[in-house]
């Protein structure tokens, strides 16, 4: 497989793109890095093939563009800034870029920049895997605003408002630059139109910081932890202290005060020079200072004498754990390797995502934030004298211990991006997404028992199937060796595995892995009809308006003692209108199917939870966009009657699944008839069926009441 990597920005930037880069070439991928031009030699330095692309970061920071319009306290200014960046870098940006993509599976991408590589991702017709180094789409848990104890719906309109006031400010811009490359005007922020494309967005940062996130946004956006560079990685692009004295100044004394702001210009130098040597030598420390791009020179601590030491660049790997603490401006990559040593950090931040690093710093109790700007004595050594506490240690310990070590995570986002190609891959190869073509995704977890019947089935329709995606959902039974072997007999067949234990995680596994136009998901236990497969291409291929998204039909519980005489009935009912379709709200899990672009339209928004119906929510979702799902009267499928076998509690338990999904999507007048009206009544009818159920015995044919006392081990499965 072939990835190209495209990161703008400063080193912070580039370097957690230099380590996935070099994870993917030892996987034994072709990579190519696109970096600016002044990070070139970093690239190469790790052994990566790098090119240069967009401007120069060092000459961009210090523009008057950047240096005074994007800082500037008028938000118009701000915002006239970004569109004129936009549009002056933007065309040679994408044209270099769109000659380095050529080629590709996939182009990854970090968020600096996610417009100009989602344009020519899409004029390539390739997928573009984002990368993002700290939450930057819509979630209920994390806030721009300083307040984690507002209610979700706030911390989700901050996001969005963000995202609406950038698309004003660059629309003019972002319409030029697509016109360029001949794509269609965008009309929406990139956001938006990147999830519609249902690729997962890498969420390079560890779940510690942001609990909860996880369970929000699940597969979609997976978060694998802080992409770090291995040591052999590390080895290649050390620069060194450029000090050999280092080592031994490090051991002559108390562990020193780590002070570096990366890229971060500071605004007054000698004036932060001066408050830094007062409040250090009134707390008693040694100090290492790393100049960076921030303006700080040895010059300014001369009269200091071996107190403090300015060095241009260090090994933060080798040389934070020897610190005491560190001050830095808040920089995602400056964050973790901070906590990988175990040290304490006050952020002094200047903008952007960094106050957001301060606070979760805070909230793990490894830190402090403050703002860099008015900053005085008296403030910086109340917030020293903070982190230095003992138990801003031990917090900061706690997290080194509990963070995704480098390789697990560079390893998961090797694997996602694998997926990602191997589907662009497959989906390209022999045109396999035709009108017509269709996938059936079979979720499994511990499915031996039915899993066989479930694929012969479905391997008697091939001839309008063209493809059979099982997901193995972790089994510890023989569930993915009997796929295996299908596999071998049926190319068609695709064992797929998905680590995240539960059906969400499965069933998008399986999604997005599929490469028909139309997506088919039914249980492992599902039995499938004569002809179901064909019904479903004929009913879409006549759709040829595009009128239905997604579509679905009943499932009739197979093995119950009444089901015979039910199921005539029920077909006589369905014969006075045997090609009857109707629209509705919802989707049945075990015999529904979606348009390819329905799926890829809805893939961000389906919740990631356990107490809600999923199948109710993803057709919900599919109304929420604008499309219909119908109803086939003559699709029907066989279900096993597991859900009906549940006890009354745990059956109460689960149909409350119903208006929560409801209430989910604020569909109030729903939730209240299902929670009042219809919740209740399947309950009693549920428990009237339990009886019957439980007083049967298959084996016999017979009912009793002692059959009602064994336990539901001891019945014979149906």
């Amino acid at each position: 497989m072939t990835f190209v990597l495209a990161f703008s920005g400063s080193r912070g930037d580039v370097q957690p793109a230099v380590a996935l880069g070099a994870a993917l070439a030892r996987a034994g991928h072709a990579v190519r890095l696109a970096v600016p031009p002044n990070l070139v030699e970093f690239g190469r330095g790790a052994g990566l093939e790098t090119h240069p692309f967009g401007p120069d970061t060092g000459a961009l920071l210090g523009s008057e563009l950047v240096g005074r319009q994007l800082k500037s306290a008028n938000p118009r200014t701000r915002l006239r800034a970004i569109a004129e960046l936009t549009l002056r870098d933007g065309r040679r940006t994408q044209r270099e870029l769109a000659a380095l993509a050529d080629g590709a599976d996939v182009l990854i991408g970090g968020s600096a920049g996610q417009e100009r590589a989602l344009n020519v991702a899409t004029a390539l017709g390739i997928p573009y895997l984002p990368v993002h180094y700290c939450p930057l789409r819509r979630n209920g848990v994390v806030s721009l605003l300083p307040a984690a104890w507002l209610p979700a719906g706030v911390h989700r309109a901050s996001w969005a408002g963000l995202e609406q006031l950038l698309w004003l400010g660059i629309r003019g811009a972002e319409r030029t630059l697509a016109a360029d490359l001949d794509l269609p005007a965008p009309v929406g922020p990139a956001a938006g139109r990147i999830a519609r494309t249902g690729v997962p967005e890498i969420q390079a940062y560890d779940p510690l910081l942001f609990p909860g996130l996880t369970a929000e946004w699940g597969a979609a956006r997976p978060l694998t932890g802080f992409l770090g560079l291995a040591p052999e990685t590390r080895a290649l692009v050390d620069p060194g202290t450029g000090d050999d004295g280092l080592d031994a100044w490090l051991a002559a004394g108390p562990a020193p005060l780590y002070v570096g702001f990366g890229s971060m210009k500071v605004a007054d130098p000698a004036e932060f020079a001066r408050t830094l040597a007062v409040v250090t030598a009134e707390l008693g420390l040694r100090v290492l200072v790393v100049s960076g791009w921030g303006g700080l020179v040895a010059a300014e601590f001369a009269a200091h004498g071996d107190r403090i030491r300015v060095l241009r660049s260090v090994d933060h790997a080798a040389v934070l754990p020897r610190c005491v603490a560190l001050v830095h401006h808040g920089g995602a990559g400056t964050v973790a390797a901070g906590l990988r040593a175990g040290r304490p950090a006050l952020v002094c931040w200047h903008g952007a995502d960094q106050p957001l690093w301060g606070r979760r710093l805070r909230a793990l109790g490894a830190g402090t934030a403050i703002p860099v700007a008015g900053l005085t004595p008296q403030r910086l050594q109340s917030a020293l004298v903070e982190v230095l506490r003992p138990e801003r240690a031990a917090a900061a310990e706690r997290a080194a211990a509990a963070l995704i070590p480098p390789a697990a995570a560079a390893e998961r986002a090797v694997r996602i991006a694998e997926r990602v190609a191997e589907a662009a891959i497959r989906r390209s190869r022999g045109d396999a997404v035709q009108a017509g073509t269709l996938s059936v995704v079979v979720p499994a977890y511990n499915e031996e028992e039915v899993i066989g019947e479930c694929l012969d089935r479905l391997t008697a329709q091939l001839g309008a199937i063209t493809e059979i995606v099982v997901v193995d959902n972790n089994s510890t039974d023989k569930t993915a060796d009997i796929v295996r072997g299908y596999a071998e007999r049926f190319p068609q067949v695709v064992l797929v595995r998905e680590a995240a234990q539960g059906l969400v995680h499965a069933r998008n596994r399986g999604l997005d892995a599929a490469t028909g136009a139309l997506l088919a998901r039914i249980d492992a236990d599902t039995r499938i009809p004569e002809h179901w497969a064909r019904t479903v291409v004929e009913f879409f291929a006549a759709d040829t308006a595009g009128h239905w998204a997604a579509a679905c039909g009943r499932g009739e519980a197979y093995g119950l003692p009444y089901g015979d005489r039910l199921g005539r009935a029920k077909k006589r009912l369905r014969e006075r209108d045997p090609n009857g379709v109707k629209q509705v709200p919802v989707l049945y899990g075990s015999n529904m199917v979606l348009r390819a672009e329905t799926w890829a339209a809805i893939r961000a928004s389906v919740a990631m939870r356990r107490d809600v119906f999923e199948d109710v929510d993803m057709g919900l979702c599919v109304t929420e966009i604008g499309g219909r799902n119908a109803f086939l009267n003559n699709l029907t499928v066989g279900v096993a009657p597991r859900r009906m076998e549940t006890g009354l509690p745990a059956f109460v338990r689960y149909m409350a699944c119903l208006p929560r999904t409801l209430l989910l999507h604020r569909r109030w007048g729903l939730a209240a008839g299902a929670a009042f009206v219809y919740v209740p009544s399947i309950v009693v009818l549920h428990a009237a069926r339990l009886l019957l159920i439980r007083a049967y015995d298959r084996r016999t044919g017979t009912y009793g009441l002692r059959n009602m006392l064994r336990s539901t081990e001891d019945r014979p499965a149906p």
